[in-house]
């Protein structure tokens, strides 16, 4: 039995794999509140991996699964796939899962990983298993916090609310419509960018905002939650063998 910890920058979630099947998963803004709500787990955990995109303290994993394998994704783990990007130092351990899905799930293929969080990541796996990187942006809720915070009386907006127009009548809805189709177009923009290089390129959705995004963006899979941790449980299995 696997548990996984993605540690991103607004929740904590975890998964506990048997086999390849999620068998139980939630969420929390505390590590400790996890680790006591998956404490019946305890003893049939063999093997933990975590993600740490915020850098907090992960040593509560070590003391409580001492006598476990723990593995942190960029300290000691080996990766099936080649990684090209340059500084190795500064990529997000959630990109490097969210890559290890994408090379289990669609193996031999180029795939582009679109995640809308609280930054929107794209990541490239060519079909030889070479990461190359990508890009990186603001994401939705970051976007409403900065006009919000950088100007001097624009409104904090609610991002969930999809639009259903493309023409603001209100300061309000001016934003949330710049917002959400400036993130819309330069998903669509980048995805055909893309493709201009790889014709037969498999494009795939996930994140935590990816829901409020229309599913007839052509050409893309929308992915379930558990892609990243479909990713971080291949890495245990790939470092285990």
């Amino acid at each position: 039995m696997n548990l996984i910890i993605d540690i991103g920058n607004t929740q904590i979630k975890y998964f506990i794999f048997l086999n390849k099947n999620v068998i139980n998963s939630g969420f929390s803004n505390s590590l400790n509140e996890i680790l006591i709500n998956i404490k019946t787990y305890f003893d049939s955990i063999n093997t933990v991996i975590y993600s740490d995109v915020r850098g907090i303290d992960t040593s509560i994993l070590h003391d409580k699964f001492q006598d476990k394998i723990v593995y942190s994704v960029k300290s000691n783990c080996f990766f099936p796939f080649k990684i090209l990007y340059k500084t190795t130092e500064s990529i997000g351990e959630d990109r490097l899962g969210l890559i290890s899905s994408a090379f289990l799930n669609f193996p031999k293929k180029n795939v582009l990983v679109i995640d809308v969080g609280s930054c929107i990541t794209y990541d490239l796996l060519t079909k030889e298993g070479h990461y190359l990187g990508g890009a990186i942006s603001p994401g939705f809720s970051i976007r409403y916090k900065s006009l919000n915070q950088c100007t001097g009386k624009l409104p904090l907006v609610d991002y969930k609310k999809i639009p259903n127009k493309n023409i603001g009548d209100s300061t309000e809805s001016s934003i949330n419509i710049g917002v959400y189709y400036g993130v819309y177009y330069e998903i669509i923009g980048i995805i055909d960018s893309y493709f201009l290089k790889y014709q037969d390129l498999t494009v795939i959705l996930t994140g935590g905002d990816v829901n409020i995004l229309p599913k007839s963006i052509k050409n893309t899979i929308f992915a379930n939650q558990n892609f990243l941790a479909q990713g971080l449980n291949h890495l245990i299995e790939f470092n285990r063998n």
